[in-house]
């Protein structure tokens, strides 16, 4: 039998042979134009992002004149395309935690590979959307 030192050296030395860039985590900070030339920036809690952990996402909307937009209601809806299913979740909007800042919580990725998300959005401007794809 082989001592335990060896096993978790062994272990460790798995681990350190996986890429360190291979798209298993990603910057958690993205920004995205609306099909209404507004701003939706993304901020997450998580940093970089990480498989299995249910977190919270700050979302940051901005008028097409950069001012905050105040009082939209904000759906996201995603999954990953290349697996033809959703997300294991489903996150909500549960708020405006200040002038122009929503908070999403409930926010979950189960595996890595290329996730598709679209925010919905509506207020006094109308309706638009904004697509965010990364791979994690």
């Amino acid at each position: 039998m082989k001592p335990p030192t060896l096993r978790i050296f062994l272990l460790t030395g798995l681990f350190l042979w996986l890429p360190a860039t291979n798209g298993w985590s990603q910057s958690a900070t993205f920004s995205l134009t609306t099909s209404q030339g507004s701003t939706l920036e993304i901020f997450s809690q998580l940093d970089p992002l990480a498989i299995n952990s249910i977190h919270s996402w700050e979302l940051v909307l901005y008028t097409a004149d950069g001012a905050r937009l105040n009082g939209a209601q904000m759906s996201v809806v995603g999954g990953m395309p290349d697996h033809d299913h959703g997300l294991p979740t489903s996150p909500v909007v549960t708020g405006e935690i200040a002038p122009g800042r929503y908070l999403l919580e409930g926010v979950r990725f189960h595996m890595p590979g290329r996730w598709l998300l679209r925010f919905d959005v509506t207020s006094a401007q109308g309706r638009e959307s904004a697509t965010l794809e990364f791979q994690l």
